[in-house]
This record gives C-alpha cells, sequence and structure tokens, in this order.
C-alpha cells in the first residue's frame, strides 16, 4: 500500500455524479458513474472525447450523454426501467442486479480495482482477532458493499464465521466516517476504506492498518460497466463504440497518469493536485482493464452466503459475449 499525502480539502470529497441528466436520442449512449478513482476512465473517456473518436472511425455519429442522479439506488432503478443505458456499479452490486433480474442485467466490461484497507484508531487492535464487541466498524453498505464483502470473506477465512462482525458494522458514507474517525468518541473506531480516505487516515497520528483487500482477495475489479440485455443487443454499434473508449481511456491512465488526472481533474472540477492525483491512479493496487480480474471468488462466495441465488459457473455467466472470444479471455479472472 502507499501512504500518499492529500490536501485536507480532499476530506471533504463528495461522491457526485457525471454531467447532467438528458433524455434520449436515436444516436445516444446515456451513461451514469461517480467520482473517485474508480470511476476515472469514465472522465477520461468524457472529456477525451473518446466515445466521438471511436464512434467516428466506426463511421457512424454517437453522442454519449452523462447524466447524473441523486444516489446509487436511483442509478440502478434507472438502468431497470431503461433511462439509461450503461451505468458504473460496484461489483457486489452488479452480481445483485444479475442475479436479481435473472441475467437480464450483466457487464459490458469491467472498469477498474482499487485497494481498501481496514483502518482503525484502536492500538490494541493489529489483527482481526483482536477486535472486540464495542468496536465500531462503517463500511459504506450493511453486507453487501464490496468493502463489506471483503470483510466477510476474510472472517470466513479465519474464522469459519463471515457474520462474526455483524453486531459491530455500522453504515456510513465514506466522508461521513472519515469524520467519525477523526472526532473525539466518534460514532466508530474503524473504516474499511477506499482511495482517497485510506491514505488520508494512515497520514494521521494514531491511525494503523488491520487488512488489506489484496491480503483476502488480490487485486480486483472493483467496478463494472453494466448494461440492460435489450439495450445491449440492438445496439451492437454502439456497445463497440463504448468498449473501445474505455478501453483507450484506460490505457492512458496505465501509460500516462499524469494526463489522465489532467483529464479527470477537468471533468470533475475536483480540488486536488493534479500530481497527487496522478499518483492515486499510479498505486500498486489499481487495476485498469476490461477483462474482469479475481471477480468470480467475489461471486462464487455471494453465493455461499445466500446473497445472490444461483451461483455462476465462471465469469462469463455474469458478462455479455463481446469480450468472450478474445484470446487473453481464457485466462481472465
Amino acid at each position: 500500500m502507499k501512504h500518499l499525502k492529500l490536501a485536507a480539502s480532499a476530506i471533504a470529497l463528495a461522491i457526485g455524479l457525471v454531467g447532467h441528466q438528458a433524455s434520449a436520442l436515436a444516436d445516444d449512449i446515456r451513461i451514469a458513474a461517480g467520482t473517485g478513482i474508480l470511476f476515472a476512465p469514465f472522465h477520461v473517456m468524457k472529456q477525451a472525447g473518446l466515445i466521438e473518436k471511436h464512434a467516428e472511425a466506426a463511421g457512424i455519429t454517437v453522442t454519449p450523454q452523462y447524466l447524473n442522479f441523486p444516489s446509487g439506488s436511483a442509478v440502478t432503478d434507472a438502468l431497470i426501467s431503461g433511462n439509461v443505458d450503461v451505468i458504473g456499479v460496484g461489483l457486489s452490486n452488479a452480481l445483485l442486479l444479475w442475479s436479481r433480474t435473472r441475467g437480464d442485467i450483466k457487464a459490458v466490461a469491467a472498469v477498474s480495482g482499487t485497494e481498501s484497507i481496514l483502518v482503525t484508531k484502536d492500538p490494541a487492535v493489529q489483527t482481526l482477532a483482536d477486535f472486540k464487541p464495542d468496536n465500531r466498524i462503517s463500511v459504506t453498505s450493511l453486507r453487501v458493499s464490496n468493502q463489506a464483502i471483503y470483510l466477510q470473506m476474510a472472517l470466513d477465512k479465519e474464522f469459519g464465521d463471515p457474520n462474526r462482525f455483524d453486531p459491530m458494522m455500522v453504515q456510513l458514507g465514506f466522508t461521513d466516517a472519515v469524520q467519525a474517525m477523526v472526532t473525539p468518541n466518534g460514532a466508530i473506531d474503524t473504516m474499511f476504506a477506499g482511495p482517497p480516505y485510506y491514505q488520508q487516515l494512515l497520514e494521521m497520528e494514531g491511525m494503523h492498518p488491520v487488512l488489506s483487500t489484496l491480503d483476502v482477495a488480490g487485486p480486483t475489479t472493483n467496478l463494472l460497466a453494466v448494461s440492460r440485455t435489450a439495450w445491449h443487443d440492438d445496439h451492437a454499434e454502439d456497445v463497440s463504440v463504448f468498449l473501445g473508449a474505455l478501453e483507450e481511456a484506460q490505457q492512458i491512465i496505465n501509460d500516462d497518469p499524469e494526463r489522465a488526472a489532467e483529464l479527470y481533474l477537468a471533468s470533475t472540477g475536483e480540488r486536488f493536485e493534479k500530481d497527487e492525483f496522478a499518483a492515486m491512479l499510479a498505486d500498486d493496487g489499481n487495476v485498469f482493464q476490461s477483462l474482469p480480474m479475481g471477480t468470480f471468488q467475489t461471486a462464487e462466495f455471494m453465493a455461499k452466503i445466500g446473497l445472490i441465488r444461483d451461483a455462476p459457473q465462471d465469469w462469463k455467466d455474469y458478462f455479455f459475449d463481446n469480450l468472450k472470444g478474445r484470446p487473453e479471455a481464457a485466462n481472465a479472472d
């Protein structure tokens, strides 16, 4: 893990969404995605005009619309109702959508993955075995968020009981959880944090790591671009354009994080220094590629504990066919 020195203003970073709401036109792709490291490929795609570029190369006209929704549940409702075409969604929620719609919603591509770290200010806690009933641990959604799933996986591996910490769990958004962590006698003493929040906390006196998602699952995709079967199957050219644009955005991030940071910050208006955000993009725990990495172990675990109805046979069950014919797909995930 890398401890990056971040601006104090970043603690107040709020999770937002790209662009503004708009109604669909015939040649539009309506895309909803949030802000933060995981969503960087969408912002690079937007700011660099990559969908327009790939549409022109294909001899078609496609206009991307980047939509704004007030919450994650509103985004998924919009996808189900056909009011948005592609959304960026966390791995665990993507698997829930796949299961609950009986395969109608699937992933077009993997987008990104980042390391998350369980950070505590309790000096008595150095390992999972040290937690006591009076500790309080925050995740963004109880049981079903990416961080909650990884913690349950770790508990299952170490103690054979994925629900061991259920009485200790508190649901808080990242920014509220950081505030609670830095407040004396706050509501929590431990936070399972993604970037940039774990870096912020680990720069502070008295904070230390207990567990990394890399320890639990290795480098893992934890954001997918998903769509409905009806839209996907009726818009083959648009899907191809989107995938090409996404992969170019991912390549820019991997090859030139400085340029990617500049594009991201121009898109979002966030108040990071360019070098600071570029360093976060280049962190060793990040994954930016369209083929999934490490997702199937999460799917198997979610089926094991009853969060999804049917266990998939492999990652191809919850992905559309766009990537499956590639030679490298044989070794994906």
